[in-house]
């Protein structure tokens, strides 16, 4: 049975000793919990969660398995418990049929007891609550209520399993209705103990700010993340893309054939100059003959994501005139990526 990451990477967080999370392979580490890894215990993190092999391993006792044995032989619970538990986070069963499914399409909630930072009166009971000014604060420095594509609103829960004390970015689909979110750490001290970002467990990612996209527009803009789409109109993000290049789950790409159809599409990764993973994923895309825009060295080596820049140079909207003339594809692309490809490998 396959577990959802995120519901994985909860019980990996709970169960395990002082974990970690190396976003740059996106693996996460523990001190293992089933063999204490011995004299090392309080210096090691040798238990290893990789989500792209749904395995867990560890490398002083040897143990492997996937997750769903993990979480049952460290926590003591059965098979039958855990899978309880799941569905507390999910809206039902079905999720774990064996047979293939078409995706349907649902309205979900938001997690459990949020607080919209948009309602003065939530934000007035709510005023002297620590977290909810660390949010705000968030907001203001990164100019998140001032941006020209942002959305309606923005919301914290304080209570939710998965995503207490985060910032919930809802994406809206073009219905007008909240299917999927993300939320992000707030706390800077959480960014060294749980993931940056984290989706809504269960459920399929859709594109964010789709709701926001005019057909007026000759292009659609697509960011990795969410918080980067807030600052250019006609933008949308779809919540993380593999090394690999695009990689649309079905119901994105459901949106892109239906209501971004006429649109053309232009990709705006971080700075190709700063992220090694981005250049890998903007010659991945340039080679499946996406347009992307490639980073100008004045503003690459300089700042890292359109967030970076809007922060630095006071601004709610970077403009589309910007990007059209960085935006390139096919081997002109490749060639102007050439550059940046040169001035990494001379960094290493």
């Amino acid at each position: 049975m396959t577990l959802p990451d995120e519901f994985v990477i909860v019980k990996f967080y709970e169960l395990g000793y002082r974990p970690f999370y190396n976003k740059f392979t996106n693996v996460y580490q523990c001190a293992c919990p089933i063999c204490k890894e011995g004299k090392s215990f309080k210096t090691k993190r040798r238990c290893y969660y990789i989500p792209k092999n749904e395995n867990i391993f560890c490398h002083n006792c040897g143990w492997s398995g996937k997750p769903l044995k993990w979480i049952t032989e460290v926590s003591g619970e059965s098979e039958a418990n855990v899978i309880s538990e799941l569905r507390d986070y999910i809206p039902s069963a079905e999720t774990f049929q064996e047979e293939v499914q078409a995706p349907v399409v649902t309205t979900t909630t938001l997690p459990e007891d949020s607080i919209n930072l948009s309602d003065s009166s939530q934000l007035n009971y709510y005023k002297n609550n620590d977290i909810i000014r660390a949010a705000l604060h968030l907001i203001k420095q990164r100019r998140l209520d001032t941006a020209i594509n942002k959305p309606e609103n923005l919301y914290v829960s304080l209570t939710d399993k998965v995503h207490k004390n985060r910032l919930i970015i809802p994406f809206v689909n073009e219905h007008n209705s909240i299917e999927f979110y993300q939320s992000r750490t707030i706390l800077t001290r959480d960014n060294k103990i749980k993931p940056k970002y984290l989706g809504r467990v269960g459920s399929e990612k859709t594109l964010f700010n789709i709701n926001n996209v005019k057909q007026t527009f000759d292009n659609v803009y697509i960011f990795e993340g969410p918080i980067n789409a807030f600052f250019t109109k006609n933008s949308v993000a779809v919540a993380g893309i593999t090394e690999r290049g695009r990689s649309f789950t079905t119901r994105q790409q459901q949106q892109l054939d239906t209501t971004l159809k006429l649109l053309k599409r232009v990709w705006i990764l971080d700075s190709q100059w700063i992220d090694q993973a981005s250049l890998i994923k903007t010659e991945a895309l340039l080679q499946q003959g996406e347009s992307v825009f490639i980073w100008p060295e004045k503003f690459g080596k300089r700042f890292k994501d359109f967030n970076d820049i809007a922060m630095h140079c006071k601004l709610d909207e970077i403009k589309e005139n910007f990007i059209s003339k960085h935006t390139h594809a096919g081997l002109e692309g490749i060639i102007n990526l050439s550059a940046i490809k040169r001035y990494n490998s001379d960094q290493r």
